[in-house]
């Protein structure tokens, strides 16, 4: 095992790609009819073996990151366009209800758990699943008035928190949507219809 951690440390790069493989790998395990996928099983391999402390470059980093972001509009931007076709006006207005939401519940969170603004975004972009606040939160936190170590440790603990965050945004969305969600909504039904029938 020694052998592999001293390797990964000479050869960084090698730790991306097998970051890569294993990621695919447990995304493509089904449990029970559930399965991570592909981004989110890359996303925890990478929070395990990012434990490892390995020194990757910046250019790297930010080589990797927008590949991810054009993989991401690639697959979902020809539906995104085909949908706006349909039912374009309700699509817009949902998602800024959606945006407003997201961004209120994480500012609120971030309060109760005294976040700074750095874990602030971070918690938005993993929990809400929005790549794109990465960069936007690497930005700021460059633009922030602190000396350069402490820029630094903040931009690499923004992947850590984002793939942590991600894996419960994208595995409780997918239990509260299958499981929770109709519970709660049979029992509002069935006391309405209660009410009714009393009426």
């Amino acid at each position: 095992m020694d052998w592999i951690i001293k390797t990964l440390h000479s050869s960084p790069e090698l730790a991306i790609f097998l970051t890569l493989a294993l990621g695919f790998a447990i995304g493509q395990v089904k449990i029970k009819g559930f399965r991570l996928g592909s981004v989110t099983g890359v996303l925890l391999m990478g929070v395990l073996i990012g434990q490892l402390n390995l020194d990757i470059s910046s250019t790297v980093k930010s080589t990797f990151f927008l590949i991810f972001l054009f993989a991401v509009g690639y697959s979902v931007g020809p539906q995104f366009i085909h949908s706006l076709k349909k039912d374009g006006l309700p699509q817009i207005g949902f998602a800024a209800i959606i945006c407003v939401l997201c961004l209120g519940v994480t500012y609120a969170a971030a309060k109760i758990a005294g976040f700074d603004v750095g874990n602030a975004a971070r918690l938005l972009a993993g929990a809400n699943t929005i790549s794109a606040v990465i960069g936007v939160a690497t930005d700021s936190v460059n633009n922030l008035p602190i000396d350069a170590a402490q820029k630094q440790a903040n931009i690499n603990q923004i992947p850590v928190a984002y793939a942590v965050t991600y894996i419960f945004g994208t595995a409780g969305t997918a239990w509260f949507l299958s499981v929770l969600a109709p519970k709660l909504l049979g029992g509002i039904l069935s006391s309405k219809v209660k009410n009714m029938n009393k009426n």
